[in-house]
C-alpha cells in the first residue's frame, strides 16, 4: 500500500492536491478536475458541511445530483462533475483512506437526450444559407465572412474566435492558426491559481483536441474575398466580428446564425405588446420591447455546420481521415505546423477539392437564379457530385468542365420550358446525368431562342458571364491561361 498523508478528515482540496501529483494529465485536464473539486467544496460549505472526505456518502451524492439539475446543469455537465469525484474517490478507496465510492453508484440519466446539438442541413438548405449571407451583407448586415468561413471550414466557435488577420495565408490558400499557450489561457486560471501551492501554478495552457495548431484550406472565391476584406487591417486584428462590429466572442457567432435563420424564416421573431399605455411609454423610452423567438424545425446553430459539412463531404466521397482532419479529430499528436501541413497534404487536397465543388455549385446556382431566374435542381445535381469529386482529385482543372456542364444543364432546362410553353412536347425528360445527349440539340436551341430577342440576349449573357475558368476567369471561346485549352467550343 502506498504511503499518503491524506485521511478521511482531509479536505477535498488537500486530497486533490496530492492525488493529481500521481496522475499524468495535461494541464487542461488538471484545470478542469480542480475546478470541479472547488465547486464541490463550495457546495458543501453552502450546505453547512465541512468539505472533507468523510462527509460524503451516497445520500449526500443523490441530493447533490438533484440540486445540480434544479440549478439548470445539463446531464452531460453533471456526469463530468461526477467523473472527477469518482476518479479521486476510487484512488483513495484503493489506498484504504476511505471505504467505498458513493459516486460510482450514482446513475445519471437524460430523458431528453438528443444525438446532436443541432441538425445537419441538406444541400439545398446549405445553398439557401449561402445565398442568405450575401443578401444580408448587401443590406448592411455583416454576416458574410463569418458565415462563409464557418460553412467551408466547420471550425468550432472557439477556434473562429481565435483567428486573426495573420491567420489568412495567401501562400497556402487557407487559414493557419498557431497555438500560443500564453495567450490561450482559460478564464478560470485566476480562480484556480489561488488553490495551488507555490511552484505548481500553471503559466501556460497545453494543446489538446480543441487547443492546437491547425491549417484549413479555403476555396478560391472565399480566399479572394478574404484578401480584399483584410486589405486595410493589421496582422494582429481579429479576423471575425459580430453583428455590432466587435470581435467575435461569447455568443456572437450564434447571433449571426440566428440572423441568417431569421432572414430565411427558420426562426420567427415577435415582440410583446405592452399591457397598458404606461408600459408602452416606458418601453418606448428604453427603445426596446421583450423579444419572443420561435424556432422552426429548420433552425440550426453554428455547430450544425460541422455536422453539415462532414455529412456532405462523406456523401461526396471524402475519406474519413480527411474529414477527421477537417474537424480536428486527429488520431495523433501534432508536430511543427509546417511538418503537419506536409504530412497531411493528401487530406488537404481532398478537402480543397470538395470545397471548390461546393463553392462552384453555389456560385453558379446563385448567378443563374438571381440574374436569369433559372433554378438548378441541386438535389439531382448532388447525386452526381461524387463522380465530380473523383475527377477533381485527378485533375484540379476539372472544375471548369463541371461549371460548363452546369450551364449546359440550365440550357437544357430552359429548352424544355420553352417547348412546353409553346405546346411542343417532343423534348424528352432529362436529368443532369444525360446532359451530353442534349449537345446535339444545341443548334436547335439557338435557332429557337433567336425568335425571342430578349431570351437570345439572355443566352449570350449566360455564355459570356458563366462560361469562364474558375481559376484565371478567362471568358468562353478564349484560350484559358490555366489549361491552355478552349473552355467552350
Amino acid at each position: 500500500m502506498s504511503k499518503t498523508n491524506i485521511s478521511a478528515k482531509s479536505t477535498l482540496i488537500e486530497a486533490f492536491n496530492e492525488y493529481e501529483k500521481s496522475q499524468f494529465w495535461s494541464k487542461n485536464t488538471r484545470r478542469t478536475y480542480r475546478k470541479n473539486v472547488i465547486y464541490m467544496s463550495e457546495y458543501m460549505l453552502n450546505q453547512g458541511l465541512n468539505p472533507v472526505l468523510e462527509n460524503i456518502d451516497y445520500e449526500f451524492v443523490k441530493i447533490w445530483e438533484n440540486d445540480q439539475r434544479k440549478q439548470g446543469y445539463s446531464p452531460r455537465t453533471i456526469k463530468q462533475h461526477q467523473a472527477t469525484m469518482q476518479s479521486m474517490f476510487t484512488h483513495y478507496n484503493r489506498l484504504g483512506v476511505i471505504n467505498g465510492n458513493p459516486f460510482a453508484a450514482l446513475k445519471i440519466t437524460d430523458s431528453n437526450k438528443q444525438k446532436h446539438h443541432s441538425r445537419a442541413l441538406n444541400i439545398i438548405e446549405l445553398y439557401q444559407v449561402y445565398k442568405a449571407a450575401f443578401e444580408l451583407q448587401e443590406r448592411g448586415v455583416n454576416v458574410l465572412v463569418p458565415t462563409l468561413i464557418d460553412m467551408f471550414t466547420a471550425l468550432r466557435v472557439t477556434s473562429l474566435e481565435k483567428l486573426t488577420v495573420r491567420s489568412v495565408s495567401t501562400t497556402m490558400n487557407g487559414l493557419v492558426y498557431e497555438f500560443d499557450p500564453k495567450k490561450d489561457r482559460v478564464k478560470e486560471d485566476k480562480l484556480l491559481d489561488q488553490y495551488l501551492e507555490e511552484g505548481d501554478k500553471h503559466t501556460d495552457n497545453s494543446p489538446n483536441s480543441k487547443n492546437k495548431d491547425f491549417f484549413i484550406p479555403l476555396p478560391p472565391k472565399l480566399m479572394k474575398l478574404l484578401t480584399q476584406y483584410t486589405e486595410h487591417m493589421e496582422p494582429n486584428d481579429a479576423l471575425l466580428y459580430g453583428l455590432r462590429g466587435k470581435p467575435l466572442i461569447n455568443k456572437q457567432m450564434n447571433y449571426i446564425i440566428d440572423k441568417v435563420c431569421e432572414h430565411l424564416g427558420w426562426i420567427k421573431v415577435e415582440y410583446e405588446q405592452p399591457e397598458n399605455k404606461e408600459n408602452h411609454n416606458h418601453a418606448k423610452e428604453k427603445g426596446r420591447r421583450n423579444k419572443i423567438i420561435r424556432k422552426t424545425e429548420k433552425y440550426f446553430t453554428p455547430h450544425g455546420l460541422r455536422y453539415t459539412l462532414s455529412t456532405l463531404f462523406h456523401e461526396m466521397g471524402v475519406s474519413d481521415d480527411a474529414i477527421r482532419f477537417l474537424l480536428g479529430h486527429s488520431r495523433y499528436e501534432l508536430g511543427a505546423l509546417q511538418h503537419y501541413i506536409l504530412s497531411d497534404a493528401k487530406y488537404i487536397k481532398e478537402i480543397r477539392a470538395a470545397q471548390v465543388i461546393l463553392e462552384t455549385l453555389f456560385e453558379t446556382a446563385m448567378e443563374l437564379e438571381s440574374n436569369y431566374n433559372i433554378t438548378l435542381d441541386l438535389e439531382e445535381i448532388f447525386d452526381e457530385v461524387p463522380k465530380v469529386y473523383s475527377n477533381q482529385l485527378k485533375n484540379k482543372n476539372y472544375i471548369n468542365l463541371f461549371k460548363e456542364h452546369l450551364v449546359k444543364y440550365a440550357f437544357a432546362a430552359l429548352q424544355q420550358k420553352i417547348l412546353k410553353e409553346s405546346g411542343n412536347n417532343h423534348s424528352d425528360y432529362f436529368t443532369f446525368k444525360l446532359i451530353i445527349l442534349h449537345l446535339k440539340h444545341q443548334n436547335f436551341i439557338i435557332r429557337l431562342l433567336w425568335r425571342s430577342k430578349g431570351i437570345f440576349h439572355m443566352l449570350q449573357c449566360l455564355i459570356s458571364k458563366l462560361m469562364e475558368c474558375t481559376q484565371c476567369h478567362t471568358i468562353s471561346r478564349i484560350q484559358c491561361l490555366c489549361t491552355r485549352q478552349l473552355i467552350f467550343t
